[in-house]
């Protein structure tokens, strides 16, 4: 089987894989809802967080079989970190292509990426597969560093009186990081229960150490390794 699966919070890695899916045509996956975890041919998209790979596409990848991967990672405009060369090598599944897309940060109100066609070098690696090395980048030294916690510091979500305790947020969230509308220790503040509140009830605001972090865009480049 061939299939694009994706890990998506607030729909952007969602849109970069429907499009590769339709190019290739393979089928596209929720990776929350993946039930099988052999594939022949497997593209691998994925948001970028706090400069590391999410838990959820860790685990994922610990037990992915595939003969030929591809892995895409997007990242808010600020940095990528070195998530391509750690999947690579913590890893080792064969990579026959990758990418940095730059797109919307979560928490900024701002176009995503909506260029795909320049994706397209991607669909045609993926004809011919052959391996692919991906170089290291720089990553900050404190990027493992509690990320969690400084998610939360930086980022106050909170519920309002529209909450009505459906518990759709606890559903969503893979970490069991919220209770109908309460999140704890576990919360990254991906803002997925955000994105699929059916009552617009969770908000966010941004404190002031993330306040000054978003002022400076660090890199803004679609980098693509075939």
């Amino acid at each position: 089987m061939n299939a694009v699966i994706y890990c998506s919070n607030t729909g952007e890695c969602a849109k970069i894989a429907k499009y590769l899916a339709d190019k290739c045509g393979y089928i596209a996956l929720d990776l929350c809802a993946v039930e099988s975890f052999v594939f022949d041919t497997a593209v691998l998209v994925f948001p970028v967080h706090c400069q590391n790979i999410p838990s959820a596409v860790k685990d994922f990848l610990s037990k992915l079989q595939v003969k030929d991967l591809a892995v895409v990672a997007a990242y808010g405009k600020m940095s990528y970190g070195n998530v391509l060369y750690e999947v690579q090598k913590g890893y080792r599944h064969k990579i026959v292509a990758a990418a940095y897309v730059p797109t919307k940060h979560a928490y900024l109100a701002e176009e995503g990426f909506e260029n795909f066609s320049k994706l397209d070098p991607i669909v045609e690696k993926l004809k011919t597969p052959a391996p692919v090395k991906i170089p290291k980048s720089r990553k900050n030294p404190f990027a493992n560093f509690m990320p969690a916690a400084r998610s939360r510091a930086g980022v106050k979500l909170y519920a309002d009186g529209n909450c009505n305790n459906c518990g759709l947020c606890s559903g969503v969230c893979g970490r069991g990081a919220i209770n109908c509308g309460k999140p704890n220790n576990k919360c990254i503040r991906c803002l997925k229960c955000v994105e699929n509140c059916p009552r617009s009830a969770l908000h966010f605001t941004l404190r002031a150490p993330m306040r000054a972090y978003l002022k400076n865009y660090e890199k803004n480049k679609l980098i693509i390794y075939i």
